[in-house]
């Protein structure tokens, strides 16, 4: 038990020195006074290691040795003390010097220890502190957990209603099912005896048709014979008094001609005779109405027909004046469009109006040139 701890606490003291972050002591003066002597190697704990009581007890074995052997060589020193006399001051100055080094060791061992000790309680501070946020985390994930399981437990609760409106929804439908299955199975038998009924029709039908078709095919075979034997002779003839027709037509062609020819200016006679003696008719008609009429209605018709005459000519007037008004209008137009010339308005026969030359206009100039007489 004692190794494993010391193991460790050996390597959780080593994870420790590797965490350390040696740039912020790079600002320490004692830091710096030791200067390379603190690369320390951490891995072997062996001198500050707890020993068991086997390895005590050897201990206490070697150290009565160590006195007996220390006993022994005190006792040989005074015997030989005057003989090395001459070497006390050398060994002590030895023993100082390698004393000097022990405690500098040792104190540098002790800053060493001391800046353990300092990490150690850095890295504690920051443990703590990591176990508050822990403690943080782990509360809010116990309260997001207990909504969880609220709403868990919410939408069981729903998901066994809804399975029980389901279990009763399926049952009607069941019930349902099972009456419109044995209603369509009736249907069904009476529709199959429908359908068998009219099948038996159908059959007797089918029966009726057959005989008809076995008659037509037999028609069928007598006009085909008939086709194959005399409709080729019949057909021979029937082309033979198309031609005689046609003959025929052609000979008889200039007497139907000259027949419609005489028919023709008998009907212009009688059309023009027929126009004759209706407009004769109605000559006579007219002539004993007028006779017959009053004096009176006779001057009334005359007025009539002379006041007929007088409303085409005051209608054609009017149509004239119409004219000569819009002609007038247009020249007001004209005259009203005009004001700036003043001469133009109150001479307008000096001012005659001369069409303008336009860029598009062809220019001609007429320049009077001189011809000499032919000498």
């Amino acid at each position: 038990m004692s190794q494993s701890a010391s193991g460790a606490s050996g390597g959780w003291g080593k994870k420790a020195a590797t965490r350390i972050d040696r740039t912020q002591f790079d600002n320490d003066e004692l830091l710096k006074s030791l200067g390379s002597q603190f690369n320390v190697d951490f891995s072997n704990y062996d001198q500050w290691q707890r020993t068991s009581r086997s390895n005590k007890s050897a201990a206490a074995k070697t150290a009565s040795n160590a006195d007996v052997s220390t006993t022994f060589t005190v006792s040989r020193l005074k015997s030989i003390d005057s003989s090395c006399a001459k070497h006390s001051s050398f060994r002590e100055k030895r023993q100082a010097a390698k004393q000097e080094e022990l405690d500098r060791e040792k104190a540098e061992r002790i800053k060493i220890l001391e800046l353990r000790i300092r990490t150690r309680r850095k890295t504690h501070g920051e443990y703590l502190k990591r176990c508050k946020e822990l403690i943080i985390e782990n509360n809010k994930l116990k309260d997001l957990i207990d909504a969880d399981e609220d709403n868990t437990h919410g939408g069981v609760k729903n998901l066994l209603r809804k399975y029980e409106r389901y279990r009763g929804g399926i049952a009607t439908l069941n019930n349902n099912f099972t009456k419109e299955l044995e209603e369509a199975l009736e249907e069904l038998s009476v529709t199959k005896e429908k359908i068998k009924g009219h099948i038996d029709t159908l059959e007797q039908e089918l029966a009726v048709m057959n005989e008809k078709l076995t008659a037509k095919q037999d028609e069928l075979k007598v006009l085909l014979s008939y086709k194959d034997k005399e409709y080729p002779v019949k057909a021979m003839k029937i082309a033979g008094l198309h031609t005689e027709i046609d003959n025929l037509k052609l000979s008889n062609k200039e007497d139907q001609d000259e027949l419609q020819h005489i028919i023709n200016t008998e009907e212009g006679k009688y059309e023009k005779s027929r126009e004759q003696e209706s407009n004769e008719i109605t000559r006579n008609v007219t002539d004993s109405a007028v006779k017959m009429m009053h004096q009176s209605l006779k001057d009334m018709a005359f007025q009539n027909m002379v006041m007929e005459k007088e409303i085409l000519i005051h209608s054609s007037q009017e149509e004239g004046l119409q004219q000569r008004k819009a002609k007038l209008q247009a020249e007001i137009d004209a005259l009203r469009g005009n004001k700036t010339n003043i001469r133009l308005q109150m001479f307008p026969e000096f001012y005659v109006d001369r069409p303008k030359c336009t860029p598009d206009m062809d220019v001609i100039l007429n320049i009077p040139t001189q011809e000499w007489l032919p000498i």
